[in-house]
């Protein structure tokens, strides 16, 4: 999922979806407190950590309020509940079975 992490001058940050990064780049996003936002770095997270102790993490795309997930098996119970699947790989990238 396209997710890029935006930060304001008051180092207030967020995240913001975007199909590829030319839509971002083509947006103005304004945060809360009237700054103008910036692309940061933010290398990816995913739900590996669960293993290694990481506790949890709050998923925002699985209802209309964020749930707290602390398994990859608890991340699959509830993307069921919401009638929801993992997204299949694009036309022409390994993983992707059709035409």
């Amino acid at each position: 999922m396209p997710l890029f992490n935006l930060q304001c001058l008051n180092d207030h940050t967020r995240e913001c979806y975007a199909h590829n990064v030319l839509e971002r780049a083509c947006r103005a996003y304004v945060c809360e407190c009237g700054h103008t936002m910036g692309p940061v770095f933010s290398p990816g997270t995913t739900l590996t950590y669960f293993a290694e102790g990481g506790g949890g993490k709050w998923i925002h795309n699985l209802g209309d309020k964020p749930v707290f997930v602390t398994s990859h098996g608890h991340h699959e119970k509830l993307m069921r509940e919401a009638k929801v699947e993992w997204a299949p790989a694009r036309r022409g990238l390994p993983g992707c079975w059709g035409g």
